[in-house]
């Protein structure tokens, strides 16, 4: 009987819960303390270092959590993110990592007349699912690592940028999907931002927002606070903001 491989990372020495688990310990941090700092639930810093993805919120959220974290510590933000994406579609005991790990063929037998039937049934699959995805790709926002660079170095440890009159930052108080597109249409940020974390960009942009939560996002202009982009719960789609920091 032929055997396969699996095509998970054996050689790794870490997945990237572990490495965060470390660099905190190293830092003589506990979870309780982070938890203090980024406004995360210890019980998802713990499931994010175990890599426990049923005690964990949807996707889009843990990625920005996966994220924050790194940077508390120190660590790289856009490769803590690759990596974490990695590990969890390794289904591997990550424990065991240095032994070897085979899945046996398994022989089916498939009965006379299947493929006719399996062709058809194949087509209408794929039909089916594109007119799906365009659905959802004309509905549901994309989830983007940024062209402009956004921070966070824990909640409410650092202000937007004071001084400058035309810098224009968003502060993320609760987690919201933002996109901010300029004047060409270019899209600056699109993903969801967590508390603590700041977006600036230039009045001479024009930028233009949309928002999921705009309670969750406070304005700043020239670093003073201006308040809640909008209540609590509320959406809104391409809102000028040159107009709403007039």
């Amino acid at each position: 009987m032929s055997v396969q491989p699996q095509s998970c990372h054996l050689d790794a020495p870490q997945h990237i819960g572990a490495a965060l688990q470390d660099a905190r310990v190293q830092k003589g941090l506990s979870l309780t303390d982070v938890s203090k700092t980024l406004h995360i639930q210890t019980a998802y810093l713990e499931a994010i270092e175990h890599l426990d993805k049923e005690a964990l919120p949807s996707l889009g959220y843990v990625l920005g959590f996966v994220r924050t974290y790194a940077l508390h510590l120190g660590l790289d933000a856009r490769d803590a993110v690759a990596r974490y994406k990695i590990d969890i579609e390794c289904p591997i005991n990550m424990g065991m990592r240095d032994r070897p790990h085979y899945v046996p063929k398994r022989t089916i037998q498939i009965p006379k007349g299947s493929f006719a039937a399996g062709m058809i049934l194949s087509c209408m699959v794929v039909v089916v699912s594109w007119y799906g995805w365009k659905s959802d790709a004309n509905s549901a926002p994309t989830l983007t690592e940024p062209t402009q660079q956004t921070r966070n170095w824990g909640f409410d440890a650092l202000q937007p940028t004071v001084g400058d009159a035309d810098l224009i930052a968003l502060k993320a108080i609760g987690p919201s999907w933002v996109q901010v597109t300029d004047k060409d249409g270019t899209v600056l940020i699109s993903r969801i931002m967590v508390p603590g974390e700041i977006f600036e960009t230039k009045r001479q942009n024009l930028p233009i927002l949309s928002i999921r939560d705009a309670g969750a996002i406070e304005l700043y202009i020239g670093g003073k606070r201006m308040g809640p982009i909008g209540q609590k719960g509320a959406s809104g789609r391409n809102i000028p903001l040159t107009n709403v920091a007039q």
